[in-house]
């Protein structure tokens, strides 16, 4: 086997090793960051079939967590929705999952970290027209 062969060889079990199956156990994984980065309140307005207009503050709360506050502009109703969030899409999408399985499932699609858009369907497809759908950070003093 030539120097050259060798090399090759070397250089293709190093790839091989660092692909092999157990191999990614000891790589950090980056959706923490991107949880905490995201972490926040979020205000904006939300359709409501209940509604004319859902006013809402969104908290996610970095260990997984959300509150979702609801005021209806019509009648001055509020109500509360708690349940875990998820960044999910290869980081594109935040899925809430309420607590209460009476409650809806929603799905944001990231826009960048300060503007979610409710989707209506799927997340990876963007929404036609996302006035009325849309939450933007709201970012206080002493924050981020």
């Amino acid at each position: 086997m030539t120097s050259r062969s060798s090399i090759v060889l070397s250089a293709l079990l190093l790839a091989a090793a660092l692909v092999a199956p157990g191999a990614s156990a000891d790589v950090v994984s980056d959706s923490g960051a991107t949880e905490r980065a995201l972490a926040g309140r979020y205000f904006g307005t939300l359709p409501s079939d209940a509604c004319a207009s859902l006013d809402v503050l969104l908290t996610l709360h970095a260990g997984g967590h959300y509150v979702l506050q609801s005021y209806c502009q019509d009648d001055l109703a509020s109500s509360t929705t708690r349940g875990t969030w998820t960044v999910t899409w290869n980081e594109t999408c935040i899925d809430l999952a309420p607590v209460d399985d009476a409650q809806p499932r929603r799905e944001f699609a990231l826009h960048d970290d300060t503007l979610l858009v409710l989707t209506t369907g799927s997340c990876v497809e963007p929404a036609e027209d996302p006035r009325g759908r849309m939450l933007r950070r709201a970012d206080t003093a002493g924050e981020r």
